[in-house]
């Protein structure tokens, strides 16, 4: 017997009879079937067609807001960099430049990566938002390009003047040209030879004769010969520093010690004596400008004292009224 087929008992005659389906009832059922399944056919094609693209985009936008966040973090970092940038303009132009005596850079030099033109346009194919930041950060950079350059440049510069500068500091008198008291000081002394008063160019140093004299810098000898009122003397050139020494009164000028000899700071260049128009044994020593004007020696001796030893030594010059040449 087949599987599909149905029976029932009919009590009239006694006897099986077979259950023949009605066709109408197959078809509807049959096709309620069919049409429920073409319904959610339908409906699983709109959900996925739906569905699908939806998080493509969704993964889409999310990328799309974590690069906008990058790149808002990139811009705060240059933003960053560039306020470091200025800081470090700021002290060239207040700090080194001063230091160094340069001229400072102009204004509108300084301002070489403000403007120019908007070349953005190509990031028109991106969102609004996304495109904005893109033309800011490019703007932004352009902008620290040039002025990191400028200012690289100026730093070369600054290296040059400072190592010039160095050279300046060496040549500058620096130290006592001999070990010995200041006894006559810098300005209106009474001369006891000529028993007047007059400008005193230098200061008096109280040494006995043979009494090592050193260079105060690094210089170049421009004379070392004599004459009546200074005796036997030396004359030291320091163009970097912009001064020249003059070491008088001398008992002894060595041999190697002439025009052109380059000397150092602190290397030995004659010895003390009492020639010339003098009254008794020292140094007579002057610091002069390069318009060949005498400046105040001890100005420049500060450097190798303490405050204290300096305080002494301007009251004790200060106190002299007699020179000794």
């Amino acid at each position: 017997m087949s599987k599909n087929q149905y029976f029932y008992y009919d009590h009239e005659t006694c006897s099986f009879v077979e259950v023949s389906p009605d066709p109408k009832k197959v078809w509807l059922r049959r096709g309620g079937i069919g049409g429920a399944l073409l319904i959610i056919a339908v409906l699983l094609t709109f959900v996925f067609d739906g569905v699908v693209p939806s998080m493509e985009q969704a993964t889409l936008k999310a990328e799309n807001e974590a690069l906008q966040e990058e790149l808002i973090d990139v811009r705060e970092r240059i933003e960053s960099i560039s306020g470091e940038l200025a800081e470090l303009s700021e002290a060239d132009e207040a700090l080194y430049r001063t230091v160094f005596q340069a001229e400072r850079i102009p204004d509108d030099v300084r301002q070489v990566g403000v403007g120019g033109a908007d070349d953005g346009e190509r990031y028109n194919v991106y969102g609004a938002r996304s495109a904005s930041l893109l033309r800011a950060i490019s703007r932004d950079l352009d902008e620290l390009e040039r002025k990191a350059s400028l200012q690289s440049g100026s730093f070369r510069e600054l290296k040059r003047l400072a190592s010039s500068h160095q050279e300046r500091m060496r040549q500058m008198p620096a130290i006592m040209p001999t070990d010995g008291p200041i006894v006559s000081g810098f300005g209106e002394r009474y001369h006891p030879i000529l028993q007047v008063r007059r400008h005193h160019p230098g200061v008096d140093i109280l040494v006995d004769v043979g009494t090592p004299v050193y260079s105060t810098g690094d210089g170049v000898v421009r004379k070392a010969t004599r004459n009546a009122g200074y005796g036997k003397y030396v004359v030291i050139d320091h163009p970097d520093a912009g001064y020249n020494t003059l070491y008088a009164h001398l008992s002894e000028i060595p041999s190697h010690i002439r025009p052109g000899y380059e000397v150092s700071r602190g290397e030995k260049i004659a010895l003390s004596g009492n020639t010339g128009r003098s009254t008794g044994p020292h140094l007579h020593y002057e610091v002069r400008n390069e318009d060949d004007r005498p400046i105040n020696p001890t100005r420049f001796f500060a450097p190798s004292m303490s405050p204290r030893e300096y305080h002494r030594l301007v009251m004790a010059t200060e106190q002299s009224t007699i020179s000794m040449d």
